[in-house]
């Protein structure tokens, strides 16, 4: 059986990379505080535990929680399936390692899901007391989509999306306005700081990818496979309206306007084989660009 202390890290460690965005080695080494060749038996074990381990093109990981995972199993199952493998023998060595896979699968997963609801839970009562009190907030270890960096941000929050998924506010660096999501803060901390820049705090409707703006007016037309399909839906919910099935090559065809170039020719660059990009002009000049520079 695990030690606490280790369970509690492969609660984290699922937490992790379940929430987007995708993460790199040198991120979860950073996140976990140990070593590159710790974190890969972890990632073993979570294999063994019958968690989907995907990576991008950039061989950034994350786990898939999708409908045909094999677990978790609910105590039914588990009850059952262990009966079920009692009745090879007590003493069969098969059925004593599959009854600890699955034992440990249940504990695991109900774990991480407790554990995770209740953290979000709490960062997002932190964030509302700095909004009603004026407060200035310290976003810990944020993990950018964008630059694929952790950092912790100090900002000033304005209001929730529709869905408690992301916080618009106002960053103190840069100065200026953007989206912040919730699953991607490892925590937050409510300053003693009053807000100090309310004058320039505007509140934009974000596009598909989570980018805020005056002007959503950059066009991207894109035909995909499958397999970059069910990434594009998963990782930008709000995509999922703007994609149509082509029945007779059995591929997805998207396009939409967006804020930003930046999230859409990431994910491009990651799925170049099973993407092509017919549009705008302007979008495959970014995305030529941007591979000619990687050359």
């Amino acid at each position: 059986m695990f030690n606490q202390n280790r369970i509690y890290r492969v609660f984290q460690l699922i937490n992790y990379l379940k929430a987007k965005p995708a993460k790199s080695i040198r991120s979860i080494m950073q996140f976990l505080d140990t070593s590159e060749r710790t974190v890969y038996r972890y990632l073993d074990m979570l294999k063994d535990l019958g968690f989907r381990i995907e990576r991008d093109g950039g061989n950034r990981i994350w786990i898939t929680d999708n409908g045909d995972s094999t677990v978790p199993f609910t105590d039914q199952e588990v009850d059952y399936l262990e009966k079920l493998i009692k009745t090879t023998g007590k003493h069969s060595k098969i059925a004593e390692s599959v009854l600890q896979k699955i034992r440990h699968s249940g504990e695991l997963q109900t774990g991480a899901n407790l554990m995770f609801k209740a953290h979000l839970g709490r960062i997002v009562e932190q964030i509302s007391i700095a909004i009603v009190e004026g407060r200035q907030l310290l976003i810990k270890n944020y993990s950018s989509a964008n630059t694929q960096t952790i950092s912790n941000r100090v900002v000033e929050p304005m209001c929730f999306t529709d869905d408690y998924e992301s916080v618009s506010a106002f960053e103190v660096k840069t100065k200026k306005n953007k989206y912040f999501n919730i699953e991607r803060m490892s925590e937050v901390e409510v300053l003693e700081s009053k807000m100090q820049y309310e004058q320039l705090h505007e509140f934009y409707k974000p596009d598909i990818f989570g980018f805020q703006g005056k002007s959503v007016n950059k066009e991207i037309e894109i035909q995909m496979s499958m397999r970059a399909y069910l990434l594009l839906k998963e990782e930008y919910p709000m995509s999922i309206p703007y994609i149509k099935h082509i029945p007779d090559t059995d591929e997805y065809h998207f396009t939409a306007k967006v804020q930003s170039f930046k999230a859409p020719g990431r994910f491009v660059l990651g799925f170049l084989e099973d993407v092509n990009v017919l549009g705008s002009k302007d979008f495959i000049r970014y995305i030529n660009r941007i591979v000619k520079k990687n050359l």
